[in-house]
C-alpha cells in the first residue's frame, strides 16, 4: 500500500477516534451528572421579592440536577404555615429543604425538629444555631451600618430618621431586617448627632402621614423590599417628602430609585444566594466536601450609579 493510500485510509480514523473522545468526555452530559436529587424550596411569600433568588436557584437547579418544589404559605409572612410546611416535607422524607425563614425564633422549634431528618439549608436568615446544616446570607451588621452611613449624607446632625420594620417578630426576616435588629442602623445614625426612630410598618394600619407630622424626619429607611416599595409609592407626587432608603432591588424600586423618588438602595446579590443555597444543599445531601460560602455581597446604589456595570447586574440580574 502506498503512502498517500495509508493517510487516506488512517488520518479520517484517527479524526473519528477524536470526534468519539470528545462527545464521550464532553462536560456536562448527563453520565457524569450525579443522580436526580429532588429538593423543596419553603418560600415566606408568592410575590417578586424573591422572583431573582428564585432564578438564581432554578439555574442551580439545572446546572446540578436537582428538581426543585416550591411552596408559599397561603399567608405572606406566616412562620407557623411555614413550620407546617417544613413539617410535612420532612414526613415526606424529603431528602433537602432550602427555608427563607419568615420569624426565626418562631420557626426554631421547627428547624431544630428537621435538623438531622432532611438536609436543611437557609436563606437570608442564618439558623444553623437551631441546627440548620448551613446558611446562605449576608453580612447583616455590615449591611445595616451602610444604610445607616448612607442617610448620614442627607440629614443635618440633629436631624431625625425614621425607621420602618415592616416584618412581624423577634428574628427578622430580609436581608436588611437583621440589620436593624442587630442595632447597627441607629447605632451609626446616633453617634453620627441623628436622631433614629423606629415604627413598625403595616400597609393596612400604619399611617405615615401622622408619623411624618410627629416626627418630621428628613429621612426614612425602610427594612425590606416591599415596605420601600409601599413608601416609594407613597412619595409620588409629594415635593417636600423625606429622603427614602432602603433595601431591595425589585423592579418597581429600581423605578423608584431612576425617577429620584428613592435616594439609594442596598442591593444585593440575591441571584447568587439563590443558586449558593441550592449548591450547598445538593453537596451536602449528596454527602460532598462543601466549604462554607462567603457573606453575599451588597452595594450601596444611588441613581446616578445605578447603571455602572457591577450595579446593573445586582439590579438587573439575567441567567
Amino acid at each position: 500500500m502506498s503512502r498517500k493510500a495509508w493517510l487516506q485510509l488512517v488520518l479520517p480514523l484517527i479524526g473519528l477516534s477524536v470526534l468519539f473522545w470528545l462527545l464521550a468526555f464532553a462536560p456536562g452530559e448527563k453520565h457524569h451528572q450525579p443522580p436526580l436529587l429532588e429538593m423543596s424550596v419553603i418560600l415566606r411569600d408568592g410575590d417578586g421579592a424573591v422572583s431573582t433568588m428564585r432564578k438564581g436557584m432554578e439555574q442551580a437547579a439545572q446546572d446540578l440536577n436537582v428538581e426543585l418544589r416550591f411552596l408559599i404559605p397561603a399567608e405572606d409572612n406566616s412562620a407557623a404555615q411555614q413550620a407546617q410546611l417544613l413539617e410535612r416535607e420532612v414526613t415526606g422524607a424529603a431528602s433537602a429543604v432550602l427555608l427563607i425563614p419568615a420569624d426565626r425564633e418562631a420557626l426554631g422549634d421547627a428547624v431544630s425538629a428537621a435538623a438531622g431528618k432532611t438536609t436543611l439549608v437557609t436563606v437570608e436568615t442564618d439558623m444553623t444555631a437551631w441546627g440548620a446544616a448551613a446558611s446562605i446570607t449576608m453580612d447583616h451588621q455590615e449591611l445595616g451600618a451602610a444604610l445607616g452611613a448612607a442617610a448620614l449624607n442627607g440629614v443635618p446632625e440633629g436631624g431625625t430618621v425614621l425607621l420602618l420594620d415592616s416584618l412581624p417578630g423577634k428574628g427578622v426576616v430580609g436581608v436588611c431586617e437583621q440589620a436593624t435588629h442587630s442595632g447597627d442602623a441607629p447605632k451609626v445614625l446616633e453617634l453620627e448627632g441623628r436622631q433614629a426612630r423606629v415604627y413598625k410598618w403595616d400597609p393596612d394600619t400604619t399611617s405615615l402621614p401622622d408619623i411624618l407630622r410627629i416626627e418630621r424626619p428628613r429621612a426614612i429607611i425602610a427594612f425590606e423590599a416591599a415596605a420601600l416599595a409601599d413608601v416609594a409609592e407613597l412619595s409620588r407626587g409629594e415635593d417636600a417628602f423625606p429622603l427614602l432608603y432602603g433595601c431591595g432591588s425589585t423592579a418597581s424600586i429600581a423605578a423608584a430609585l431612576e425617577k429620584g423618588r428613592v435616594t439609594a438602595i442596598t442591593a444585593v446579590n440575591v441571584f447568587s444566594a439563590g443558586y449558593l443555597a441550592v449548591e450547598a444543599a445538593a453537596a451536602l445531601a449528596r454527602h460532598e466536601d462543601w466549604t462554607a460560602a462567603a457573606p453575599v455581597a451588597f452595594s450601596i446604589v444611588r441613581q446616578e450609579t445605578m447603571y455602572d456595570s457591577d450595579n446593573q447586574k445586582l439590579l438587573f440580574p439575567v441567567t
